[in-house]
């Protein structure tokens, strides 16, 4: 539950995201304080939205009521988005330039390992298996290739498990591919051989150990959820898992590592990395020129060099014991691993800094006189200290060694650092245990159970960190959530696409059929505007062409007893939804013609419209101005049976 001191400020005001966040990590076990605030605040909004929850507190206290609900917030906030051999150009790098090199002259039984950390449902973990197994093709059973793929997110991984897969989600494997490692109706299934190359595991990029001796990493839009004190975290647990010169390939939208000493830049663009080993300076790319223009003599030791600090820096990983080597004037030039555990400092580099910028003195205070005193003797030096972890207290036995040059100057401190707390303890326990041979032989009895059960754990432990690589608390970037927006967009707007040419192509047919309709016909709206003429409406007006501007029945060339004739009978058709007929209307302005006008409705899903048709009379085309005043009295009485 969550503790009462968070319930009672919940009541009596609201808490910050920070507040709730460190209430989650501290009670719940989920850490997302190293995540970016904006990404964080958008996601938690969504998902209090969602259950109409306004603030903090409310959600807090829902939380305590609902045990399950810290699941749906975890998918809230993991969304997965990825594809198989997302940025194609990049992979082609990878498969072209990279991989050759990285597997030249394997021979049988060689190991390689590959690690997708935050692998999502497992589409990119599948492409490494593609590559390397179009790569080894009919030889691949002979090599020992494991590919981890790790997240936090355990929904995903049971997708990325099952390996089944929609066409769609395999639109850019090639064709050859998907036949030759699919098989299946509807969803895809990946083959079983390429099956057995990856293990799934959830594990937490940032608290789990990392899977060590990994020749491929792919961490891919991961970092860039988290703020630039995670990251460096991130980056040096990175290093320690890759191999020297492995390859690291980070998402196209994540840190270029410019200014990093540890990797060096293979692809800026698709941010592809090398680790560079530990005291190999990184290389431009003119040095890297004027390297293949040096003499062979001065190559090969060249080579030799770096062999030898490659295995100086295998050595001191290797080696249980913190080491540090100092130069005369206190400047690190190396250190290991077990330095950074043994005096509890933060992950990071420490070479280049100078000994009082580190906490090293802080932690043990007896340091920096101890080697003062080394420097002016150039004698070894052994003393002890203690170094606070937590709740718990550890005894350091430090040795200082100087190193001399051929002229017994001093050239270096070489500082190693023994963890003697279980001896103390050891010895403590063996000094209280000799008072009876009873107590002792106990004692010795619970000392080898535990020395068996801590074994025992420690070998479980080696198992479980092999099998569920440690990974990628991640978010998705609010660049791929537009993405599937984009792609609901695309599919409305191709949609929307189809029946704009459909509605075209019934345009131009009704107003190719009306064209052909030997009579002139307009088209006029409820409100009285022409929508539509044909081409012998317009001459039957003497237009040569269509106005340039809409006109309504009221502005036609008419007698304004025609014209009034034609407004009335207009509406009537509207109103009755019938068709209407005047017979035999003179049309005096321009043509001199006699017309029947025929009104006929067209009823449409938005509006009503009507057809008004002139048939011309020919009989009494052409009338002379006696007939037409004669003319003009019928017609009102026409006129009226029109109405």
């Amino acid at each position: 539950m969550i503790c009462a001191r968070a319930n009672d400020s919940a009541m009596s005001k609201d808490v910050t995201l920070k507040e709730l966040l460190q209430e989650l990590a501290e009670q719940r076990g989920f850490d997302f304080r190293g995540y970016k605030p904006a990404t964080l605040e958008r996601r938690f909004r969504r998902r209090m939205s969602q259950l109409r929850i306004g603030g903090y507190a409310d959600y807090l206290k829902y939380l305590e009521k609902n045990p399950k609900e810290v699941n749906e917030l975890l998918n809230t906030i993991l969304i997965n988005v990825t594809e198989f051999f997302r940025d194609p150009p990049a992979w082609e790098i990878l498969r072209q330039d990279l991989l050759p090199p990285l597997l030249k002259n394997p021979t049988s039984g060689s190991s390689f390992r590959a690690w997708s950390a935050g692998c999502a449902s497992g589409e990119e973990a599948y492409s490494i298996a593609i590559l390397l197994s179009e790569f080894f093709g009919p030889r691949l059973r002979e090599y020992d290739i494991k590919i981890y793929a790790t997240d936090i997110d355990e929904e995903a991984l049971t997708t990325a498990r099952k390996g089944e897969y929609s066409a769609e989600a395999l639109r850019r494997i090639r064709p050859e591919w998907k036949a030759k490692y699919f098989h299946g109706k509807g969803p895809l299934r990946v083959n079983q051989e390429l099956r057995k190359l990856l293990i799934f595991g959830r594990s937490n990029l940032v608290q789990n150990a990392p899977i060590s001796h990994v020749n491929l990493l792919l961490c891919r839009n991961v970092l860039i959820y988290f703020n630039s004190e995670l990251q460096k975290q991130v980056f040096a647990r990175l290093y320690y898992a890759l191999e020297p010169e492995g390859i690291l390939f980070l998402g196209k939208s994540e840190s270029q590592l410019t200014d990093s000493t540890q990797f060096r830049k293979l692809n800026s663009r698709w941010r592809i990395f090398r680790r560079i080993p530990p005291g190999m300076p990184m290389a431009s790319d003119s040095e890297a020129q004027g390297h293949e223009e040096q003499a062979p003599g001065l190559d090969r030791s060249r080579k030799e060099l770096d062999e030898l600090r490659l295995r100086q820096q295998y050595l001191f990983e290797t080696v249980r014991l913190g080491v540090l080597l100092l130069s005369p004037d206190d400047n690190i030039i190396q250190h290991n691993s077990a330095l950074l555990t043994l005096c509890d400092l933060p992950a990071g580099r420490l070479v280049g800094k100078k000994l009082h910028d580190t906490d090293l003195p802080t932690r043990a205070p007896e340091l920096e006189p101890e080697l003062q005193e080394c420097r002016i003797t150039n004698q070894t030096r052994h003393f002890q200290s203690r170094i606070r972890m937590g709740n718990e207290e550890r005894l350091i036995e430090i040795t200082l060694r100087p190193i001399l040059n051929d002229r017994g100057r001093h050239s270096a401190t070489f500082v190693y650092f023994e963890d003697e707390t279980v001896q103390e303890k050891l010895q403590s326990t063996i000094e209280e245990l000799e008072s009876t041979s009873e107590e002792l032989q106990s004692a010795n009895e619970e000392l080898e159970t535990t020395n068996e059960e801590l074994q025992s754990t420690n070998e479980e432990l080696e198992t479980t960190n092999e099998e569920l690589q440690s990974t990628n608390e991640e978010l998705e970037t609010t660049n791929e959530e537009l993405q599937s927006l984009n792609e609901e967009l695309e599919t409305t707007n191709q949609e929307l696409e189809e029946r704009r040419k459909d509605l075209n192509v019934l345009s131009t047919l009704y107003a190719q059929t009306l064209e052909t309709i030997r009579a002139p016909i307009m088209l006029v709206d409820s409100e009285d505007k022409i929508q539509f003429w044909n081409s012998m409406a317009l001459r039957l007006f003497g237009f040569r062409s269509k106005p340039p501007m809409e006109l309504r029945l009221d502005q036609l060339p008419l007698p304004e007893p025609v014209r009034n004739l034609i407004i009335r009978c207009h509406r009537g058709a509207l109103l009755q939804r019938k068709t209407l007929i005047a017979r035999k209307q003179p049309l005096l302005g321009k043509t001199n013609s006699v017309v029947d006008i025929h009104f006929s409705p067209v009823n449409r899903e938005d509006e009503s419209s009507v057809l008004i048709t002139f048939e011309l009379n020919d009989s009494d085309a052409t009338p002379s101005p006696s007939q037409a005043n004669s003319k003009q009295k019928g017609n009102r009485g026409r006129r009226q049976a029109g109405d």
